[in-house]
């Protein structure tokens, strides 16, 4: 889906300091994730050094509100309100606030007292906010004994946002993962355009001699 492509461009923007991770070996899903990116123009092409895809950087809040934002369809604010008390037109950065209260104007993330938008966001919370975003009616039953992590991971499993299924819900998200959830939902929904467009054709009424 174009939406997400705009959105990992816009991340890799917000995303520029950088710890050394020489010394990681990486995940052969996370490299094939990311040069599937790259090969459709998404992120910069770095198959011959992959280390420069930075995949274990983790990911903050605010970077995740910018590309939910994205995915969502939802303009920049013209001007920030202070809904959250941590977030203003110039802290923690000049972008964040434009791009994070449209999330709350849409119903997508709760209008709490603070954001935290320099803090690193979880595996649940990252696909708590993609799911809202991408537009699947995912909502949360109270009355479901499980949590809340367990019912959004069961419901991005049934989507196939996500392979397989995770417990370490409050583990930090990075890079490489978001990458893989972002390119398993990107050729989800190419096969599921591509069903639409076959059943459309062959239960039209419109005969073609």
């Amino acid at each position: 889906m174009k939406k997400i492509f705009l959105v990992l461009l816009s991340f890799l923007v917000f995303s520029q300091s950088f710890a050394s991770y020489t010394a990681v070996k990486y995940s052969t899903t996370e490299i094939e994730a990311a040069n599937s990116l790259a090969s459709r123009w998404i992120i910069n092409n770095n198959k011959d050094n992959p280390e420069k895809y930075n995949l274990k950087d983790f990911v903050l809040r605010q970077e995740i509100a910018a590309v939910s934002r994205w995915v969502a369809w939802l303009p920049k604010k013209s001007f920030c309100e202070g809904i959250f008390s941590d977030v203003s037109a110039v802290k923690p950065n000049t972008w964040a606030c434009l791009s994070i209260e449209p999330l709350v104007d849409k119903g997508l993330i709760t209008k709490n007292s603070e954001f935290r938008p320099e803090h690193n966001i979880t595996k649940a919370e990252t696909l708590w906010m993609l799911i809202r975003s991408i537009g699947f009616d995912y909502s949360f039953d109270p009355k479901n004994p499980k949590s809340w992590q367990e019912q959004i991971v069961d419901y991005a499993f049934s989507k196939w946002v996500i392979k397989s299924k995770f417990t370490d819900y409050n583990t930090y998200a990075t890079r490489g993962w978001v990458f893989m959830i972002a390119d398993t939902t990107i050729k989800k929904d190419e096969e599921i355009k591509i069903k639409e467009k076959i059943e459309k054709w062959i239960y039209s009424d419109v005969i073609i001699y």
